[in-house]
């Protein structure tokens, strides 16, 4: 059993997979689970588990983004990887079932933006905001382009041989960087997403805005918007 110097999850216990997670007077400690290890059968250790699932499925999502990963890997701490401090700022907001609406796609508060109109169907993922204005930090000259990446968390399956859940990551094409106009965002779903999109009846989705340097390179990045 060895000990966990960094609290990544804070203060943890019960099994995922193979791991076995313990709390003993304030530390973390992790370890192998033996071959004749029985899953705790209780309400709460079915749900931490499937809270532990959904937690890592939700950063697998979103460390999908080239953009994204890029966001997290400049604002990870020393000693954590990139993912696993994803992870750890969104842990507090999963449940076992759900990605409540504090979900963070980018590390902390960006620039304030107005979604005039939205759109969320299984051809993809359409946003209208009102104009950024110009004292977001935005340099047009260095940030030329501007898109915005998200998730889709699909719930409510249609029939039980279809999972719980699915998470359908989306980027949209770069726009040109514009601070006094409106944009419309449009983040198409490919064949296969599309596919998962019709097994799920209800949808939740966070998008954020990426502004970027002339080599695509993400600079500023807005707070997540939860599209209603």
């Amino acid at each position: 059993m060895a000990r966990l110097k960094k609290k990544v999850l804070g203060q943890v216990s019960g099994a995922v997979g193979d791991i076995v997670f313990r709390e003993r007077y304030g530390n973390n400690y992790v370890g192998m689970r033996p071959d004749s290890f029985i899953p705790g059968t209780s309400p709460a250790d079915y749900q931490r588990r499937q809270r532990f699932a959904l937690s890592a499925k939700a950063g697998i999502s979103i460390n999908s983004v080239a953009q994204l990963k890029t966001l997290w890997k400049s604002a990870t701490p020393s000693g954590l990887s990139s993912f696993n401090y994803l992870v750890k700022i969104n842990y507090p907001f999963v449940s076992s079932v759900d990605l409540t609406n504090l979900l963070q796609l980018v590390p902390g508060n960006g620039f304030g933006v107005i979604v005039t109109d939205s759109n969320v169907d299984r051809l993809g993922v359409r946003a209208t905001i009102d104009p950024i204005g110009t004292n977001a930090g935005i340099i047009t000259a260095n940030e030329p382009n501007i898109m915005m990446a998200g998730v889709v968390f699909l719930t409510s399956p249609v029939d039980q041989s279809v999972s719980p859940y699915s998470i359908l990551s989306i980027t949209s094409p770069p726009l040109a960087t514009n601070l006094i106009q409106p944009l419309t965002f449009d983040a198409n779903l490919t064949s296969q997403q599309q596919n998962v999109f019709d097994k799920y009846q209800i949808t939740k989705t966070f998008v954020a805005l990426i502004t970027l340097d002339a080599g695509g390179i993400p600079v500023h990045y807005s707070s997540t918007l939860l599209l209603t």
